[in-house]
This record gives C-alpha cells, structure tokens and sequence, in this order.
C-alpha cells in the first residue's frame, strides 16, 4: 500500500516539522527585529517632529513680532497723519504733487497698503526661514 518503507514517512514528516518550525522561529526573529526598528524610527522621527516644531514656534514668534512692531508703527504714522488736512482742504488750496502735500485720507491709505505689504513681507520671510530649516 505505501511505496515507500514508513520510517521514510516519518523522517518526512520530521523534516516538514523542523522547517515549519524554523519558518516560525526566522519569521519571530524577523518580526522582533522589525518592531525594534519601526520603535526605532517613531522615536527618531518625533524628536525630528519636536526639534522642527521648536524652530517653527521661534520662526512664528519672531515673524508675530514684527507684525507687532509693524502695526505699532502704523498707529503712531496715522495718529501723525490725521494731523494733515483732508482732502476737500487741499482740494481748495489748489495744492497738490508731493508725498508732503497728501490728503490726510491718502496719505493714511497709502501708509495702511505699505504697512500690509510689510505684513506680507514678514509672513513670506518666516516661510522661506521654516522651509530652509527643514531642508
């Protein structure tokens, strides 16, 4: 019935058992390892995260402080500014072509439009500095 003698079936199936049984252990093995490195990666990668985010919240400060420092500017030149006469005075003066002569209502115009620039300025400045910290 078995063409081969049965102690060969047995040996088969111990040589089957022991492969399985190193699949098992090479595969654990492996496994182990690959959790150790993946803990590896998460921590090295959230200290990355910390360090870069630290650089970010600086980058951010200093940029919010120049927004500061440019909104403050901007109150003191349009408190100054009002101080000029408006535009129906001058209209009636018949002066008129030089930045010393502006309307109180063009001037501060113009002022706010140079101050949201500034803005806009320091808000690019902080991007490029946050992008050339990650590089």
């Amino acid at each position: 019935m078995f063409p081969l003698p049965i102690q060969t079936y047995f040996k088969l199936g111990a040589a089957v058992a022991v492969f399985l049984l190193a699949m098992y252990l090479g595969y654990s093995f492996e496994h182990s390892r690959f959790v150790a490195f993946k803990a590896t990666i998460a921590a090295q990668t959230a200290t990355a995260e910390r360090e870069h985010q630290a650089v970010a919240d600086k980058i951010e400060k200093e940029k919010n402080a120049q927004i500061a420092s440019i909104n403050n500017q901007l109150v003191d030149a349009i408190s100054e500014l009002r101080k000029r006469p408006s535009r129906a005075q001058s209209a009636s003066d018949g002066s008129c072509g030089t930045g010393a002569t502006l309307s109180a209502e063009d001037s501060e115009f113009l002022t706010r439009e140079a101050a949201r620039a500034d803005q806009i300025r320091a808000g690019l400045n902080a991007c490029y500095k946050q992008y050339d910290a990650l590089k």
